[in-house]
């Protein structure tokens, strides 16, 4: 009877527990985006993994575009979600949230080693005019004292996060993002075409039980070239 019974727990806890590995955990239940969206802001919260994003979220008031960047900032400040929200709803821009938090605004043109022309050219040429006198001492990672504030337009800080977060999930360049997209601003439905292509599937809502399991070593490696392009970036900028 024992050798009958052992193996069928077996088998119960293994269904269970592929039962609940195929429930996709989507951030964005109760919100009313288009499926572009729906995909792009599961990635991020994926890339980013802050705490409590379904709260977070449903507080912004442009979740499209204020949610990554939220996710961004929170990582990069090792601040929490809930505090970069309220500088939000405040009334300032995120180059002054940057600031506040004292985030360097580098770590926006990670990958992106040359001029990527419109509609990124303007920002990047920014940053390479004004960013090292600004900045001068600031690497990733550590600040710099008597830094000045840089001003980019809420638009291309929002669009250089949604680009850094593609980068960072498929593994790929920044500078690569952006020519893939050939000058649109369109980086959500770029990576949600990303995203289908992977897994095979048109919505974010599926069970995904077997890519879960598969992409686990992709994902890994896709950290660890990304994390080479900070560091890559920082001595270039040192040097």
């Amino acid at each position: 009877m024992k050798r009958i019974l052992l193996p069928a727990f077996f088998v119960l806890l293994l269904s269970g527990s592929a039962s609940l590995a195929a429930t996709y955990f989507d951030v964005t239940v109760g919100l009313r985006v288009n499926e572009d969206s729906r995909i792009f802001l599961n990635v991020a919260n994926e890339t980013w993994r802050p705490s409590g994003p379904t709260t977070i979220i449903r507080q912004c008031a442009d979740p499209q575009d204020d949610f990554p960047v939220i996710a961004f900032l929170a990582y990069h400040s090792h601040r929490s979600p809930a505090s970069i929200l309220r500088l939000r709803r405040a009334g300032y821009d995120w180059s002054e949230i940057f600031y506040r938090l004292d985030v360097s605004p580098r770590v926006l043109f990670v990958g992106i080693d040359r001029d990527p022309g419109p509609p990124y050219g303007k920002a990047w040429g920014y940053w390479r005019r004004h960013g090292d006198s600004s900045y001068g001492n600031w690497y990733y990672g550590r600040t710099s004292y008597g830094r000045t504030r840089f001003s980019l337009s809420d638009r291309d800080v929002v669009d250089l996060v949604k680009i850094q977060t593609t980068a960072r999930h498929f593994g790929t360049s920044a500078y690569s993002v952006i020519s893939a997209q050939g000058g649109s601003r369109r980086v959500d439905a770029y990576a949600a075409n990303r995203w289908r292509e992977r897994h095979g599937r048109n919505r974010w809502d599926r069970d995904d039980y077997y890519h879960d399991w598969n992409r686990r070593d992709y994902d890994r490696d896709r950290d660890h070239r990304h994390r080479d392009d900070y560091h890559r970036y920082d001595q270039d900028q040192r040097d």
